[in-house]
């Protein structure tokens, strides 16, 4: 992806905005995720095939994109309802980031 290694890795919400979305949006997911596994540039997450946690899976990929454009999200929806895979990754140093985000919270 051109360009991809060049975009800075720092989320542009300010410390109450982001606050406010760890208590909601990102606490959903979190408490969604069956397990976490660590990628190179990221990490993957596995999740019960609930079409409500698609949802939530959407709604959270649009509102990281407006204020973390340095995020790659991909999402299998795995065959007769299975697990739903949500990998988040980015350039050099998006994993330390993305463990302060969301991993820990």
């Amino acid at each position: 992806m051109k360009g991809f290694d060049t975009i800075p890795i720092a989320c542009s919400l300010t410390t109450p905005e982001l606050r406010e979305r760890e208590a909601t949006l990102l606490a959903q997911f979190r408490s969604a995720v069956l397990e976490t596994e660590e990628l190179q540039d990221g990490f993957g997450f596995r999740l019960a095939g609930d079409s409500k946690l698609i949802a939530l899976i959407a709604e959270l990929i649009v509102a990281e994109r407006e204020c973390c454009p340095f995020l790659m999200f991909e999402l299998v929806a795995l065959p007769n309802k299975g697990y739903l895979i949500v990998r988040v990754t980015g350039p050099a140093d998006t994993k330390e980031f993305l463990s302060g985000v969301f991993i820990q919270g």
